[in-house]
């Protein structure tokens, strides 16, 4: 997560050389911190894509265009099964190891914004009880899923490494840090960042890393705790100590960051955070519904999702002690998806097709998947988590083609589904599609009836979502995927809507034909209760 730290209250913390270790390259002045603004870039195809003018949208579809004529076609990274799969439980154990000594010098540059020396901090080093509650925390927000967390490396197979604590760097400043201070007073930090977003998990090597330096340096920089404890939440009353409330805030720091950055490299995004189903988007404002196009019909009233695992500071507003004083924990949405990742069905295109001309079409696409209930807190706490899940892998090979998959609805249920192309493990645009997912409900006499779409999401200028979309009827759906020549980077004329610009005028002609995951699933609002708090996934 990458905060960008402008803090809506004020404070002003004196910072001498006292205040710093004896290698602290800074003369005493005073920082505020006065304002408070969020961004995020702690994976890679994370965060919005902000383009002003036409200037700067042209430039962007042309460091795209850039890509896919730079990079040679190497086939879609998605899974490429012939027919039906559904995944075993018992193979493929996604080990996850977390580097606790990843850090090799004992202290971590802080870097002003003109990339120079702000000072020289001391790392916080891991005790061995902060290893084991840090690796207990992560095991346990995986515990239902097929996942083996570890703070001893594994001697062989594939495996994950969390590097925890990573924050060296040049002292010169020549290649920035994790912490940098701005002039006006803001702090930039950031706490971690993945590889990429995996889809699927194809690749259980992919790595990530997490730290907490930011409260060592807060500690550091203001003895008293006063900066600590505003920023933390954490209360030095409580701990005794301005030391204790510190590694108290380190040890939740480093296991919601770690959950968080491994989530990514399993496959979930920060939208995988809102919760609960049917709760539309975050309500601290976050997000606004003309993020989305077609603007996002749905509620506002998503109060939980700052108590999830995959919540960030710029997609759902969270604070920064929504990671140093809480423990988090996975929302329905994302033990879904981690689900469906597991035991779900990955079905191709083509099988699609077979199943059509033997009448199967209506009956096969979305089948139940188990999810286990991660919820430790809110309205489907003991709760069954009901899913019906279905992947698709396609391909757009014309202009102007058309893919259609039908499936079996329930009024009330809510209808997600994620088209997945562009934004790869490794942001490839070799073979991507600039996606539309639109959804209509087959009536009977065989006309039908438009129920919504979606052309951008607010965190991915190229991948579709839908979400919260309410089946109005019992009966057959149909999910279209086209690939329309036209994108919406901007609001260029400023007034306040997002202005349509065709892709192939603007260098992004390649984005017309490509490959492409289909990911989507039915589930509903009231869900039932369990006899216990924590279903088990088998």
């Amino acid at each position: 997560m990458k905060y960008s730290l402008i803090r809506s209250i004020k404070l002003t913390a004196a910072l001498g050389a006292a205040a710093m270790v004896a290698t602290a390259a800074a003369s005493a002045q005073t920082m505020p911190l006065d304002k408070y603004l969020v961004k995020s870039d702690d994976c890679v195809g994370c965060g919005p894509v902000e383009l002003n003018n036409m200037t700067e949208v042209q430039a962007y579809m042309g460091q795209v265009n850039a890509h896919m004529s730079a990079r040679p076609s190497r086939g879609f990274n998605g899974p490429s099964y012939g027919g039906f799969h559904r995944r075993s439980p018992w193979r493929n154990v996604q080990v996850v190891f977390l580097d606790f000594d990843a850090g090799g010098a004992s202290t971590f540059p802080v870097c002003r914004s003109d990339n120079t020396l702000f000072g020289i901090f001391n790392d916080h080093v891991y005790t061995p009880a902060e290893r084991a509650e840090i690796t207990e925390r992560i095991a346990h927000d995986y515990g239902q899923f097929n996942f083996h967390v570890t703070s001893e490396r594994p001697s062989s197979g594939d495996f994950t490494t969390i590097f925890m604590g990573q924050n060296d760097a040049p002292e010169d400043c020549s290649q920035g840090s994790n912490i940098t201070v701005f002039p006006s007073g803001g702090v930039s930090i950031l706490f971690g960042r993945a590889e990429g977003i995996d889809f699927l998990n194809k690749n259980k090597s992919d790595n990530a890393f997490a730290e907490a330096s930011f409260w060592e340096f807060l500690a550091q920089l203001d003895p008293s705790g006063g900066l600590l404890e505003a920023f933390s939440g954490v209360s030095i009353a409580e701990f005794g100590s301005v030391e204790a409330a510190k590694n108290f805030a380190v040890v939740n720091q480093s296991a919601n960051t770690g959950a968080h950055e491994a989530g990514h490299i399993q496959g979930l995004r920060h939208q995988n955070s809102f919760g609960a189903p049917g709760d539309g988007l975050p309500d601290t404002g976050a997000i606004s519904p003309f993020e989305f196009v077609p603007v996002f019909p749905g509620s506002s009233d998503a109060s939980e999702t700052v108590l999830h695992t995959m919540a960030s500071g710029a997609s759902v507003g969270l604070s920064l002690n929504g990671s140093a004083a809480v423990d988090r924990f996975f929302s329905e949405r994302s033990a879904a998806r981690l689900a469906i990742n597991q035991f779900g069905r990955v079905i191709s295109e083509a099988r699609v097709r077979g199943h059509r001309a033997r009448r199967l079409r209506d009956r096969v696409l979305l089948t139940y998947v188990r999810v286990p209930n991660t919820i430790e807190e809110g309205q489907n706490e003991n709760a069954r988590i009901k899913v019906n899940a279905a992947v698709v892998n396609g391909e757009i090979s014309a202009v102007d083609e058309v893919d259609s998959y039908t499936f079996r609805g329930r009024r009330g249920e809510f209808f997600n589904a994620e088209l997945i192309s562009v934004i790869g493990r490794d942001l490839s645009f070799a073979e991507g599609i600039m996606g539309q997912l639109r959804l209509y409900k087959v009536n009977r006499d065989g006309s039908e009836t438009f129920v919504a779409s979606n052309l951008q999401s607010f965190e991915s200028l190229f991948d579709a979502e839908m979400f919260d979309i309410v089946l109005p009827e019992n009966g057959l759906y149909r999910v279209e995927v086209t690939a329309p020549d036209e994108f919406f980077p901007a609001d260029t004329n400023g007034d306040g809507e997002l202005d349509a610009f065709p892709l192939e005028a603007n260098g992004g002609v390649g984005l017309l034909q490509g490959k492409y995951s289909l990911q989507m699933y039915t589930c509903v609002k009231r869900l039932r209760r369990a006899r216990s708090h924590r279903m088990a996934s088998n």
